[in-house]
């Protein structure tokens, strides 16, 4: 039996003439195309469509057409409004992932607002190419189907500074000489402590929450109240024969007013509780 290999297969693909195959090599080049023929096929998860020729043609052709109707409908706009408008029909595709016309919308969107924010293909590939890296790179939970996917962050440990960060000194005399006899003073103090302490991992959280959270993660009453009733971490302003002082207090919301009977100044900003500190076994 006859065994042709892949260098002679090679060498009569690029010069037939010059390099034809014997009978017996015909006959077991036949054997091994059958043999492929009757194999099952090895199944892919995912093929990525074609698109070339007519297809892409009239793809670009819709493109710029709509292109052309978006300029003439909507004016010389910037890609916010697009990308808002975005969302919403995500939305809509979410509920009905079959509806094509929903699919076409949100990529309608998508190509309005990166030509109005003068981004071509090329640069949008390049960062696609970038980010599959990072996402390749991150650890990822189980996926659920109907929920976001989003990576695992890593939760930063409270990290206790080494001298006493500023400000606390302040506080804590503040607290002695306008709280003397206070049966509240000392919880008082531990309070401000601790939250000076935990103060770093508490900054970082607030810049990535809410925007009307301030740097160092206080909320103004101003701005908004606690939406549940239940027990937080409150900034009190307080007036009294020897000034004013200012102090950290772990008060009562009620839904409608700040209701403690230990609080005898005014609540200026809020927060939630920290996480208590966990017992090491």
């Amino acid at each position: 039996m006859t065994t042709i290999t892949k260098e002679r297969i090679e060498l009569f693909i690029k010069s037939p003439l010059e390099n034809g195959l014997t009978r017996g090599e015909q006959m077991e080049l036949a054997r091994i195309a059958l043999v492929s023929l009757d194999a099952e096929p090895v199944s892919q998860p995912y093929k990525l469509p074609e698109e070339k020729g007519a297809s892409l043609q009239l793809r670009n052709l819709i493109r710029k057409r709509h292109a052309e109707w978006s300029d003439s409908t909507f004016g010389n706009v910037g890609p916010v409004g697009p990308l808002k408008h975005l969302s919403k029909e995500a939305l809509e595709a979410a509920a009905e992932p079959g509806d094509l016309s929903e699919w076409a919308d949100m990529q309608f969107l998508l190509w309005d607002a990166q030509r109005r924010a003068g981004i071509s293909d090329g640069e949008i590939t390049a960062a696609m190419e970038e980010k599959l890296k990072v996402n390749m790179a991150r650890q990822w939970p189980e996926p659920k189907d109907g929920e976001p996917r989003l990576h695992i962050k890593e939760q930063p440990a409270p990290v206790v500074p080494a001298e006493m960060p500023k400000g606390l000194a302040g506080q804590i005399v503040s607290l002695l000489a306008h709280n003397i006899g206070d049966k509240f003073l000392a919880q008082k103090i531990w309070y401000a402590c601790r939250a000076a302490m935990l103060q770093r991992v508490e900054n970082a959280e607030s810049r990535c929450g809410n925007p009307k959270v301030s740097p160092d993660g206080w909320i103004p009453v101003s701005e908004r109240m606690p939406e549940e009733s239940g027990r937080y971490w409150c900034y009190v302003e307080e007036q009294n024969s020897l000034g004013k002082s200012h102090y950290q207090w772990n008060c009562s919301w009620n839904g409608q007013a700040w209701s403690d009977k230990a609080l005898s100044g005014r609540v200026t900003h809020w927060m939630p509780l920290p996480e208590p500190p966990q017992e090491e076994k």
